[in-house]
């Protein structure tokens, strides 16, 4: 007997029809022989309406607050998929995050887990039950309720699975699984069959978003296998484990140590924020990025030109949505630095090519650059890993930007 942990996201649960076949296909599941634990996102767009009610009440809800009312929508979802379960002969319990025992830490709004204490879901598994447990929350060791952030459900699920030491953690979604693009804007796409942690860690960290890349490293860290698959239409879905070797379908026949391009992806809401010649003294370099971990800001890029005449550029990119708060601090840095100016581009977006030993293949590098410059598109800033070369453009140029990428690495059908 396997144990399978299953994520069902708020679109495989927008509703009562949807909530009723989720529940066959956990049944089906749990007729195979399997034991299984379910963990649910909030139904639909409820995560969305009770930050709409929240900020209708006040602009700046306090966080502990929006936890409180946040973690509702898991709720709902927990109780309604095991009564589902229950009037079909199973024998389901729903939980939350802190009836499991998911400990984080007191960050709320975007905690992390520190351990499970996960008495109560083994107790269950012991009876022979289907654990249902809410996504995408847990409890502070001051016994507060905290939440994960977006996408923290994918989380909640890979945690268990770990600490389970589960055969497969398999989520659900909307789509069939990991594509070479997002087959909704990009029709023709094609599905992958398999991917390691590391392509999707870098798919899901720019742009994708089929999985989380904290459920992703948190995958790869304890070895857990993934497969991403679709709750409404049947397949087999994309299986995420340590390596996968296996080149896309092509005419010809890749050499063996060649690297070649597995996916796209792309992101649409960042922005730089440049320091202009920055006099050159100690702890420059630092400050910034300091400042804007302090904030738990996410730092996507961070680059510091060639100093000249002893003065030097920094530059920040970071999501769009933390633009307001990154300009005060990076404006605030400029102030201490005595920096010339801040420049800012607002508009900004990028586009990764992903696959393995991408980064340091000069004929990937060299046939990238060669379309961006085909397509007269001035690249802000790029950088490179051994998995990934990402370039940031103006967000106007992503989407012709991907489509020529797609078809020149030949990653449609």
């Amino acid at each position: 007997m396997a144990l399978i942990v299953q994520k069902f996201g708020g679109t495989s649960l927008a509703g009562v029809r949807r909530i009723a076949h989720v529940a066959g296909l956990v049944e089906q599941t749990r007729r195979a022989g399997n034991q299984v634990v379910v963990v649910v996102s909030a139904m639909g767009d409820q995560t969305d309406r009770l930050l709409k009610l929240a900020r209708s009440v006040t602009p700046n809800p306090a966080k502990r607050e929006l936890d409180m009312l946040l973690t509702s929508g898991e709720r709902q979802s927990t109780a309604l998929l095991s009564m589902a379960l229950r009037a079909r002969g199973l024998d389901a319990v729903s939980f939350t995050g802190s009836q499991v025992g998911i400990i984080t830490d007191d960050n709320h709004a975007d905690a992390r887990i520190s351990e499970i204490r996960g008495f109560r879901l083994r107790d269950a598994l012991r009876r022979n039950r289907i654990p249902i447990v809410a996504g995408f929350q847990g409890v502070s060791p001051e016994h507060e309720i905290t939440t994960l952030g977006r996408g923290g459900s994918d989380t909640t699920a890979v945690a268990l699975a770990a600490y389970l030491g589960a055969g497969m953690c398999e989520i659900y979604t909307d789509v069939q699984g990991v594509f070479t693009e997002d087959p909704r804007q990009f029709p023709g796409v094609r599905l992958l069959p398999e991917i390691s942690y590391q392509e999707m860690l870098e798919l899901a960290a720019n742009g994708a978003q089929v999985l989380h890349p904290r459920a992703c490293a948190l995958a790869a860290k304890y070895h857990v296998p993934l497969r991403v698959r679709s709750a409404l239409e049947p397949g087999a879905g994309t299986v995420i484990k340590e390596e996968s070797g296996r080149p896309p379908p092509t005419g010809h026949r890749l050499p063996l140590e060649k690297a070649f391009v597995r996916a796209v992806t792309h992101s649409e809401d960042l922005c730089r924020l440049s320091l202009i010649r920055v006099p050159k003294k100690p702890r420059c370099l630092a400050q910034g990025v300091t400042q804007l971990a302090k904030e738990r800001i996410p730092l996507v890029f961070f680059a510091h030109g060639v100093p000249t005449d002893n003065r030097f550029d920094l530059s920040y990119i970071v999501p769009r949505a933390e633009f307001g708060r990154a300009r005060r601090i990076v404006g605030q840095i400029r102030q201490r630095v005595k920096a010339e100016r801040l420049d800012v581009q607002p508009d900004l977006g990028s586009v990764s090519v992903v696959g393995p030993g991408v980064g340091s293949d000069v004929e990937i590098i060299a046939g990238l650059f060669t379309i961006l410059s085909r397509l007269d598109i001035h690249v802000d800033a790029f950088s490179t890993a051994e998995t990934k070369i990402t370039v940031f453009l103006h967000r106007p140029h992503l989407r012709r930007t991907v489509a020529a990428l797609l078809k020149h690495f030949g990653l449609k059908k």
